[in-house]
């Protein structure tokens, strides 16, 4: 998982590294500039009077950062990129154009590299992102619905899908996306999931009454819908990864009850990407163990890849993909 390495500081960002690796704020575009050490001199005098809300990071040589301009609380315009050549001085200056219409597009939030490509995420809401994949030169070839952008192979990535923020449960699903070929596939949750099915099971146990479920507005009185995150521990950069995910089940008893949980549980997965297709394993692991994978700063990969070997072929369980409005990523031609 790519993650900043900025901190906020009585409203203002404090970065690590001259150039922060990854930065985001709200000032004017002089300031912005500056502070990410690209020249001036591209840019007029009333460029750089706006104010912009914006994130920035480096790669080898190159300073890339994004902005939206602002007027007054609200963002405007289409996302500008630049892409500064420390060695050259060159600057590269584009201008996204979507050509589909885009469900959220919100402020800048990261600039991530993945291989071949840069990635620009925009925060909607927390439950939703919007990511532009650009290619070298700045041009767009993607535009992805999701989060917590992660890579397993060359040019390839996971991320977790957005959903609707306000919904009685929020069951996070997991999406291969091939940034190369626009090749995509859902990988969890995945249909005929023993752990899934046993924990929807123990939901049941603790179901309202039929009476009481005609009463409740936040509760779905389904043991098969509850709440999901998605933890990504890593990977070994040739499509083999783990991720733990964390389930929980609520439910209330009476009307205008606040929902208690009934049921919790988590699980190791461990994916194989094969010829043929997506293969997995799983097991249940305590939840102590399971926060202690999540909060490895190292690969917490590396830790678990031996526990199981992935020998049970992926077939996408939609039973949850109505909390995701938001559309897939379109197969390109090669």
């Amino acid at each position: 998982m790519l993650a900043s390495n900025c901190i906020r500081t009585l409203g203002w960002i404090a970065c690590f590294l001259f150039v922060p690796p990854n930065c985001y704020s709200q000032y004017p575009l002089r300031q912005e500039l500056t502070q990410a050490g690209i020249p001036l001199t591209s840019f007029s005098k009333a460029e750089l009077d706006e104010i912009v809300d914006g994130a920035g990071a480096n790669k080898d040589q190159y300073v890339y950062f994004a902005y939206l301009r602002t007027k007054g609380e609200m963002l405007t315009g289409k996302p500008q990129v630049l892409r500064y050549d420390q060695k050259t001085g060159a600057i590269l200056r584009s201008e996204v154009q979507l050509k589909e219409k885009v469900i959220s597009l919100g402020s800048p939030d990261d600039v991530e590299f993945v291989d071949d490509y840069v990635l620009l995420s925009f925060h909607y809401n927390p439950s939703a992102s919007s990511v532009v994949v650009l290619d070298q030169q700045l041009k767009i070839v993607e535009l992805l619905y999701g989060f917590e952008i992660s890579r397993v192979a060359r040019n390839q990535i996971v991320m977790v899908e957005n959903m609707m923020h306000f919904a009685p449960v929020h069951p996070e699903r997991l999406e291969f996306v091939d940034l190369h070929t626009g090749a995509n596939t859902e990988l969890y949750p995945p249909k005929g999931d023993t752990l899934r099915e046993r924990f929807a099971l123990e939901s049941e146990k603790h179901m309202p009454s039929v009476e009481v479920c005609k009463q409740l507005e936040n509760d779905l009185c389904d043991p098969k819908l509850y709440d999901e995150d998605v933890s990504f521990l890593g990977s070994d950069g040739n499509g083999r990864f783990a991720l733990v995910a964390a389930r929980d089940a609520s439910h209330a008893t009476k009307k205008d009850e606040v929902p208690v949980t009934v049921a919790s549980e988590s699980a190791l997965y461990i994916y194989q990407q094969g010829k043929s297709g997506w293969l997995y394993c799983e097991m249940q692991v305590s939840e102590d163990e399971a926060k202690a994978l999540i909060g490895q700063d190292k690969n917490g990969y590396d830790s678990v890849k031996a526990r199981c070997i992935p020998n049970l072929p992926v077939v996408a369980d939609m039973t949850t993909a109505g909390f995701n409005p938001f559309p897939h990523p379109q197969r390109r031609a090669k």
